[in-house]
């Protein structure tokens, strides 16, 4: 069945919803407001039915995914072999909104970007959300924005939503990078490559595409998106912005690229940077006594993002890493690490795995059972002026940048940088106390 004919008889159709969480639950009221008949399945029992089969698949129209079910999960699986349509949540919630679509991928950087687009588009006047993987799925805000063509909505889109493509249509792409990340979720680089790619396909009729220099190095043909380059001359940003250094200048640089492809005015643009504050728990310092710094970088989830901070941060570096394990070379990833540390505290699943790694290393590397042990034992290291040189200097930097997920002992990064700044702040008070 192609969309169209969907769209024109939708009130007859039943979709199945996969997915009782936060996407799945809304896509689930964006049907019953349009008048589309759902039904909701889940593993955990938080929807109408918990098993579905191949008898199933002939009562729906088609089905909707929430992102986390993989593309080899028996569901999915039957549900792709039929002829039935396969939406993604976000697809779905795409396919019905009637304004302009930005969509923002990448490795590293999108919640950051997809932030700064929505502020300089404020900056023009124009209404604008957020939407996607950044936590609101954008079927909720069809709810209140779907049928006003004026709202544009910037949508931070995983590699896990773009598997689904359908019904997305972008004006345009910001690809921000590509780097190791959801090996335990993909066969490999390639793969992983491929499900972002898929965006490429959902750009509109003249629509606009940037990519950073890591994923045109994956497909030089790619290069053929940098049609026009923004001029350096135009960015004024001031010193206190997030987006003056590196590595928020690289993304900086890309959405000033796109903004000159659309033809906005670079000073609204350069004004929304030079007011950004970065959301939390990505490269924050916390605070700054003793003449160490703490800095907050949670949400470094994977190698590449937890390798930028320590590129980042003055050294020497007490360096706070591990959780749970996304796959990819641990190995390569913790030798690459140790050339910027210290010293090293890591706990969590993949803990004894980076210890094997490091076992030739010249550097303390300790492990840990619980987190908060790890961070107590950096911040007492580093303010302890035996420690070295440098540090009796005031340079050292105390850094949460874990490069691995939160699961495990938190149920997300944010829960896991409050308790890294909660801990920091806790340990100063006893000191001063002292």
């Amino acid at each position: 069945m192609n969309t169209q004919v969907f769209i024109d008889d939708h009130e007859s159709r039943c979709l199945a919803v996969f997915g009782g969480s936060l996407s799945g639950r809304a896509a689930a009221r964006l049907c019953l407001a349009i008048g589309i008949k759902c039904e909701v399945y889940d593993e955990a029992g938080i929807g109408d039915y918990t098993e579905f089969s191949a008898a199933d698949v002939g009562r729906y129209d088609g089905f909707i995914f929430s992102p986390g079910f993989a593309r080899n999960h028996p569901w999915r699986v039957l549900a792709e072999k039929s002829d039935r349509l396969c939406f993604s949540e976000l697809g779905f919630a795409m396919w019905l909104w009637r304004g302009k679509i930005l969509g923002v991928t990448g490795t590293n950087g999108k919640t950051t970007v997809t932030t700064l687009l929505k502020c300089a588009l404020e900056g023009l006047e124009e209404k604008a959300v957020v939407a996607g993987n950044i936590g609101q799925p954008l079927s909720d805000l069809w709810l209140k924005y779907g049928r006003d063509d004026s709202v544009w909505a910037v949508c931070e889109i995983s590699s896990f939503q773009a598997e689904l493509p359908l019904g997305m249509e972008l004006e345009a792409l910001v690809w921000t990078n590509f780097a190791e990340d959801h090996l335990d979720r993909y066969s490999g680089m390639q793969e992983y490559f491929k499900a972002k790619a898929n965006l490429l396909n959902c750009l509109k009729s003249g629509g606009r595409a940037v990519l950073g220099e890591s994923v045109k190095a994956w497909d030089p043909d790619l290069s053929r998106f940098d049609t026009l380059q923004y001029k350096a001359e135009d960015s004024r940003l001031s010193i206190e912005s997030p987006f003056a250094s590196y590595p928020q200048a690289d993304n900086f640089k890309l959405v000033a690229q796109l903004w000159a492809q659309l033809g906005l005015s670079a000073e609204v643009l350069n004004t929304a940077a030079n007011n950004f504050l970065l959301a939390p728990h990505r490269l924050t310092k916390v605070e700054e006594w003793d003449g160490v710094g703490f800095w907050n970088d949670s949400k470094a989830t994977n190698f590449s993002a937890a390798l930028a901070a320590l590129n980042t941060v003055e050294k020497p570096i007490f360096w706070i890493a591990g959780g749970q394990s996304k796959g990819g070379d641990v190995v390569a990833f913790a030798k690459s690490a140790a050339i910027r540390c210290q010293a090293i505290y890591l706990y969590g699943e993949v803990a004894e795995e980076m210890v094997s790694a490091l076992k030739d290393s010249k550097l303390p590397v300790k492990m840990y059972n619980g987190f908060t042990d790890a961070v107590t034992d950096a911040v007492t290291d580093a303010v302890t002026d035996a420690v070295t040189d440098a540090v009796k200097s005031g340079l050292a930097s105390v850094l949460l940048s874990p490069g691995f997920a939160a699961f495990g002992e938190f149920e997300s990064y944010a829960e896991r940088g409050e308790s890294f700044i909660s801990t920091v702040l806790s340990l100063k008070n006893q000191k001063t106390a002292d």
